[in-house]
């Protein structure tokens, strides 16, 4: 963590999560609030809806503010009151629905400090987009973060995605690449889960969901004639886990899929295991690419938008196919398995993996809220010149029309 903590109480910011899943973006906003902490600022973690797998977080249950919104979907007017209330110097928007909200409480509350933080790409296919966005396009996001102080990315393909489609100005856009957690020491696999390395094992972690796409990656899985030889571990949780279950049961893989649930730390696994695969529709980044890398596992991901690419740089540390590649992937799998491509160097590996240590992210993002709030100092600089100037020359025209005072002597 970077040492700021000398400067002192510098303001107050906001986070503003939907709530407290377990996903990426919000691990990253809670990272955000200790560092903003260790700064000397003064930090709210808004959430709209206080459930998830990250309520008893410390951090979430140290700064945490309940808005106590209905749903994510209608807490507008909950952050509203909050900013009336407590005047925060900047507000950051974590994920779509969160940041959809702040900027329609802006245009009933003008004084909100906002900005954003992107995690996810789009430019993805309609189906998979969030449903306002589905329906109508950008435009309404365009409206909405007109005059944002300042937008996090969290990779360079996302920066101009981000202008394209919100129109934020290039110069107001930043990219800040996700953090590899600073976890110390790896634990201790769970006693339980040690049978599942009886043999090689294929692994893959994320929300089950249609983004993570992680169908295609069993069907690779049975196409690369591995079942029995090899596992295939998919740890997350998510609403499709049934659907993949009865996949899995349907190809005849049977306990060649084992599905692991959530789990906080993923190393134990990692470190264990002979592969790691990423079969993502679409991603922002895709930190546990660097997580695998890391623990020496060779890897393989497919080259979706938008983080892949630049984490593997451009394919150099790992297996890059294009997205729904069945046969690619299963090929891939082979390759890694059977060791005929191992992992990169380690020396290798531990350059690139420095773009990700957790003090270089911190003083990124000490900088992006230095910025935002320097914006935000010239913004009401310029308000109130332009106030006085508009006062000036409404004196100026009071004293035209009363023409000259009485007393003043003819020329």
């Amino acid at each position: 963590m970077v040492d700021t903590g000398h400067l002192g109480k510098r303001g107050r910011i906001a986070i503003l999560l939907p709530s407290l899943n377990g996903g990426g973006a919000e691990r990253v906003a809670l990272f955000l609030v200790d560092v903003l902490a260790e700064a000397g600022y003064i930090v709210d973690l808004l959430v709209a809806v206080n459930e998830g797998s990250l309520v008893d977080h410390p951090v979430a249950q140290q700064y945490r503010v309940d808005l106590g919104a209905p749903n994510e979907m209608l807490c507008a007017p909950h952050i509203a009151r909050y900013c009336r209330r407590a005047k925060p110097d900047l507000l950051i928007a974590f994920v779509h629905s969160a940041k959809i909200m702040a900027g329609l409480a802006r245009k009933f509350f003008p004084d909100i400090p906002l900005a954003l933080s992107v995690h996810a790409a789009l430019d993805i296919p309609k189906a998979y987009r969030f449903w306002l966005r589905r329906w109508c396009g950008y435009r309404p996001e365009r409206w909405l973060y007109q005059d944002v102080l300042g937008c996090h990315v969290v990779s360079s393909a996302l920066r101009d995605q981000v202008s394209t489609h919100f129109g934020i100005p290039p110069d107001r856009v930043q990219v800040i690449y996700n953090p590899i957690p600073d976890r110390g020491a790896v634990p201790a696999l769970p006693e339980e889960h040690v049978g599942w390395f009886d043999r090689p094992v294929i692994m893959t972690a994320g929300r089950i969901t249609r983004q993570k796409d992680q169908s295609t990656l069993i069907e690779a899985f049975a196409a690369s004639g591995l079942a029995g030889q090899a596992r295939l571990l998919i740890l997350g949780e998510g609403i499709l886990e049934k659907r993949l279950r009865d996949l899995s049961d349907r190809l005849g893989l049977g306990d060649n899929v084992i599905f692991g649930g959530y789990q906080p730390d993923v190393r134990p696994y990692l470190v264990r295991s002979s592969a790691f695969a990423l079969s993502s529709v679409f991603e922002g980044f895709g930190i546990v690419l660097a997580e695998a890398l890391l623990a020496r596992t060779p890897v393989t991901a497919f080259d979706c938008p938008s983080g892949p690419r630049e984490v593997l740089e451009d394919g150099e540390l790992g297996i890059l196919l294009p997205p729904g590649d069945v046969e690619g992937l299963a090929r891939a799998l082979r390759l890694l398995v059977t060791g005929e491509r191992g992992p990169p160097q380690s020396e290798i590996v531990a350059r690139s993996m420095e773009r990700f240590l957790p003090a270089r992210i911190a003083a990124d993002y000490i900088g992006f809220v230095e910025q935002c709030l320097e914006r935000r100092r010239e913004g009401e600089s310029s308000a109130r010149s332009r106030s006085k100037l508009c006062q000036g020359h409404a004196n100026l025209s009071s004293q035209n029309r009363a023409g000259p005072s009485s007393g003043a002597k003819a020329s």
